[in-house]
């Protein structure tokens, strides 16, 4: 009995070391595809694949179909695709991306290229979901534009709304991308509206936060047209989208009752919040005193200076000054910092955030956790072991933010 004791002990303890989760997987096969081990990322980000499993992106088959024509195994690369034909994640903008793929191009004399191509279009097609766009606001002789995506299930008549933001940066590109994103919410009733806000370097991120609270407001304002409750509005984004998000969550609710515009007299507040690695504390980034907002420099290079360009309006020139002073600056990142902010009437907030975020540290989720503890705000926070600054590394957990919203969206 001892001996069958010590050989289980053995056996286990050979699969654990040999066992791999999907994140250190990838991490292998994307640092083999760099070394341009083509034939061994392949199978390397296969394997992945299969030990993501059901909650895998989409995107993922078509990634490892490009890594297998490269490594030229041509029939390898036509299953992958063929998963996407079959997928009900496949969408349009996928679709547009694998007919144009550079790296499938030796596959386009393959006899099977056209009708599989045509199968995965028709997929997207398919699994597309009704969409509407509709101008929030305007400003600047500009729309502010969001787009309401209706489920193909029963509404539940309650709504999420979900920034379309990374970097700072809003783009219509990736409105068929976030039905993907959103499916979870959309799948259990929930009708969502995907809002685009002033991007950077043109609009800085108080002009952003700015947009997003008129976004919530026409929602609000219009529920009985979208046929939601003006009562049941959750909020979710991911990175710059994360930040916006407890920025407009954890904000005073100042309604303006005399605004001429109706829209103005409602309240931009939400009921609940779930993100994605959210940037919380730009005087404190990374730790103690590292200013992000006076960091010109390390932010011009990483191409975000413009969300920190604040400008403030001068009548007497009738334009828009840079603010430049290091203490005014400060005082600004102070008030779009919404660790700074935090009461005991915010939402329910859920926070996701992988340790290995070589973007966004993780102390700016929990920096802002232990504010939210403090003041006793409903909250569940996550540490997604080996989880990047990717949103696709945060599966199983990121599909539970529905449930989240089921909860404290009641």
């Amino acid at each position: 009995m001892k001996r069958f004791i010590y050989l289980l002990i053995c056996v286990l303890s050979a699969q654990i070391s040999l066992a791999q989760n999907s994140v250190s997987l990838y991490k292998t096969s994307d640092s083999l595809f760099k070394l341009k081990e083509y034939k061994k990322s392949a199978p390397g980000y296969a394997a992945a694949l299969r030990e993501e499993g059901k909650t895998a992106a989409i995107n993922r088959y078509w990634i490892l179909a490009s890594r297998w024509t490269i490594a030229g195994e041509t029939d390898s690369a036509f299953q992958s695709l063929n998963e996407i034909a079959l997928s009900d994640k496949t969408n349009r903008v996928l679709a547009r991306t694998i007919e144009h793929d550079a790296d499938l191009a030796p596959l386009k004399n393959d006899q099977r290229w056209k009708s599989l191509l045509l199968k995965i279009q028709q997929r997207a097609e398919a699994n597309g979901y009704v969409q509407e766009e509709f101008v929030y606001g305007r400003k600047d002789g500009m729309g502010l534009t969001l787009v309401c995506i209706k489920p193909k299930v029963k509404a539940n008549g309650k709504a999420i709304v979900s920034l379309q933001s990374g970097n700072w940066i809003s783009s219509y590109n990736g409105v068929e991308i976030n039905t993907t994103t959103t499916e979870q919410y959309l799948k259990k009733g929930y009708t969502v509206f995907t809002v685009m806000h002033g991007s950077q370097p043109r609009y800085a991120i108080p002009d952003a936060v700015s947009d997003i609270k008129r976004a919530v407001r026409y929602i609000r304002y219009h529920a009985a047209k979208f046929n939601i409750d003006q009562g049941h509005i959750g909020l979710t984004g991911i990175s710059s989208g994360g930040h916006l998000s407890l920025l407009v969550a954890t904000a005073d609710d100042k309604i303006n009752t005399t605004a001429a515009d109706p829209v103005d007299r409602v309240s931009s507040r939400v009921q609940a919040v779930a993100v994605l690695f959210p940037p919380t504390d730009l005087l404190n980034w990374g730790g103690t005193g590292f200013n992000f907002v006076n960091a010109k420099q390390i932010l011009s290079a990483n191409k975000v200076w413009g969300a920190v360009e604040f400008r403030i309006y001068n009548d007497k020139l009738n334009l828009y000054e840079e603010v430049t002073d290091t203490t005014a600056r400060s005082k600004i990142g102070k008030e779009i910092s919404p660790v700074n902010l935090v009461t005991s009437d915010d939402p329910p907030v859920f926070i996701l955030h992988g340790d290995a975020d070589a973007t966004v540290p993780l102390q700016q989720s929990q920096s802002i956790i232990a504010k939210f503890n403090e003041a006793s705000v409903p909250n569940r926070f996550v540490i997604k072991k080996g989880g990047k600054h990717n949103p696709f590394d945060m599966n199983p957990e990121w599909q539970e933010f529905a449930d989240w919203f089921d909860k404290y969206l009641k």
